[in-house]
C-alpha cells in the first residue's frame, strides 16, 4: 500500500519541480530534426565551378548508371554476382528513382583556389539552388572553411542571393555543410552568421540546417562540445577520412582502419544521441577506366571498384551509419542499393508486426511481453519504431502504414510526401 509521505511532502514538491526542469533541459540536448532529413543515405558531392556537372549531379543523379555498365561490357548478372546480390535488385535499383537524396554543391575541395574559380563557383551555385530541377532532393552548399579568405563571403553572397526576390517559404537551399570543423567556437561563429542571415531574409529561427565534418584529430577527440555548439540547427554529422588521415598522420587511408572506426563509432554514438544522421566518409577509388588496362581488364577495375564502394557503404551501415558520401553517379547507385537491402522486405514485416504486437499488449495492459519468443518492452518497441520511420523517411515504406501505426504523424506524412 501507498507509504506515507507527509514527512516528505515539502521536498517532494521542490523535487518535482527539479525533475521537470531536468526534463525541460534534457529537450534542449535534442536536435528534433524534421523527418524528411533522414533521407540522407547517400551525400552526391559535385563541384559548384563546373555547371554541367553540377547540374547533372542535382537533375539526373544516377541516370547514367546503365550506360555506365554497358561501356564497360557489365550485365547485371555480373554486377549482382561481385556485389553478392540477387540479380532482380540490380534492376531493381536500375529503374528506381535515379535523383540523389541529398546533393551537396561544393564550393570547398572540389574547386580550384582561384579568385576566378571561386566566383565562378559561388555564380553557378546562386543558379543551380534557383532554377534546376530538384525535386525531393535535400540542397546543400558547402562554401570555403575558416582558413580560407572567401568563406564569409561564400556563404553570404550564395544564400543571399540563391533567395533574392524569393518569399521566405521559397527560400531554396537547405543548409550548408561547414568543412575542417575543429573547435565548438568555430560552430557557433556560423550559427551565428546563419541567424543573421535568417533574420535579414524573414526565415524561421534554424531553418537554415548545419552539417559539419569530422576531418581532425581535435574535431574527433571535441566532438560532444561541437555537437552542444550547434545542436538546435544541425541535420547531420559527416566523417571525412582523407583529411583525418593526413591530420593525424596514418600511413594509409584505409577505410576500416580500427581508428577510422573508432571515428565512426563516435559520430554514430553522438549523432544517434541528439538525433540526427551520421553520414559516412566517401570511397576514393573512383569507378573510372584507367587507360594503361585492356578492356577485359578495365572491366575487372570497375567491378572491383563498384565492389569496394558497396562493401565500404555495408560497413559503415553494420556500424550504425546513416548514409555516406559518393562523386559518381555508380558510387551513387551502391549506396542506394546497399542502404536499401540493409533493410529487407523480410525485417519490415517483422519490425510491423512487432509493433502491432507489441500494441495490443499495451492496450490488453499486459506491458512487457513475448513476441516470436523474443521480450518486448517499451524499448525493443522505440527501437522497432525509430526502424520504421528511417525506412519511410528514406522511402522504402509507404507512409499509410506508418500513420496507421502511429510511427508518424500527419504532418511528417504531409513533409514526406505522402
Amino acid at each position: 500500500m501507498p507509504a506515507d509521505l507527509d514527512a516528505y511532502s515539502t521536498k517532494l514538491r521542490e523535487w518535482e519541480s527539479r525533475r521537470h526542469s531536468l526534463l525541460e533541459n534534457r529537450k534542449g540536448q535534442t536536435a528534433d530534426l524534421p523527418l524528411k532529413f533522414y533521407r540522407q543515405q547517400a551525400h552526391f558531392t559535385t563541384p559548384a565551378s563546373n555547371l554541367e556537372m553540377v547540374t547533372k549531379a542535382i537533375e539526373k543523379g544516377s541516370a547514367s548508371s546503365s550506360k555506365g555498365l554497358e561501356r564497360f561490357g557489365i550485365s547485371v548478372a555480373e554486377l549482382a554476382d561481385t556485389l553478392r546480390v540477387e540479380d532482380k535488385e540490380i534492376d531493381h535499383e536500375l529503374n528506381a528513382d535515379h535523383h540523389a537524396p541529398f546533393v551537396m554543391v561544393d564550393g570547398e575541395d572540389a574547386q580550384a583556389l582561384r579568385d576566378d574559380v571561386v566566383e565562378r563557383g559561388r555564380e553557378n551555385a546562386i543558379k543551380v539552388f534557383r532554377d534546376a530541377k530538384w525535386g525531393r532532393t535535400l540542397r546543400f552548399y558547402r562554401p570555403s572553411g575558416l582558413n580560407l579568405d572567401y568563406c564569409l563571403r561564400d556563404i553570404l553572397l550564395v544564400l543571399t542571393e540563391s533567395a533574392r526576390g524569393l518569399a521566405p517559404e521559397k527560400f531554396p537551399i537547405d543548409g550548408i555543410v561547414w568543412p575542417k570543423t575543429e573547435h565548438p567556437e568555430e560552430l557557433a561563429f556560423v550559427s551565428e552568421i546563419l541567424g543573421e542571415i535568417e533574420k535579414t531574409l524573414g526565415l524561421r529561427e534554424n531553418q537554415i540546417k548545419l552539417e559539419f565534418l569530422v576531418e581532425s584529430g581535435w574535431a574527433a577527440a571535441q566532438l560532444p562540445l561541437l555537437v552542444k555548439a550547434s545542436i538546435h540547427r544541425l541535420a547531420g554529422i559527416i566523417w571525412g577520412i582523407a583529411d583525418y588521415s593526413a591530420d593525424i598522420g596514418l600511413p594509409y587511408i584505409i577505410n576500416d582502419h580500427p581508428v577510422c572506426d573508432w571515428v565512426r563509432m563516435t559520430i554514430v554514438n553522438l549523432a544517434g544521441g541528439i538525433g540526427v544522421p551520421s553520414i559516412d566518409n566517401m570511397t576514393v577509388n573512383y569507378p573510372v577506366a584507367n587507360a594503361s588496362l585492356s578492356p577485359a581488364d578495365n572491366k575487372k577495375h570497375i567491378l572491383g571498384r563498384l565492389k569496394e564502394v558497396y562493401d565500404d557503404a555495408a560497413h559503415g551501415q553494420k556500424l550504425g551509419m546513416d548514409g555516406k558520401w559518393v562523386g559518381h553517379p555508380l558510387q551513387l547507385f551502391c549506396v542506394r542499393l546497399a542502404y536499401r537491402l540493409a533493410f529487407t522486405e523480410e525485417e519490415f514485416r517483422e519490425e510491423l508486426a512487432k509493433i502491432e504486437a507489441y500494441t495490443k499488449a499495451v492496450d490488453a495492459q499486459v506491458g512487457a511481453t513475448i513476441i516470436n519468443g523474443v521480450m518486448s518492452d517499451r524499448a525493443t518497441d522505440r527501437h522497432a519504431r525509430w526502424k520504421v520511420r528511417k525506412a519511410i523517411a528514406r522511402g522504402h515504406l509507404g507512409t499509410a502504414r506508418g500513420l496507421e501505426l502511429g510511427v508518424i504523424s500527419k504532418e511528417e506524412a504531409v513533409e514526406l510526401g505522402g
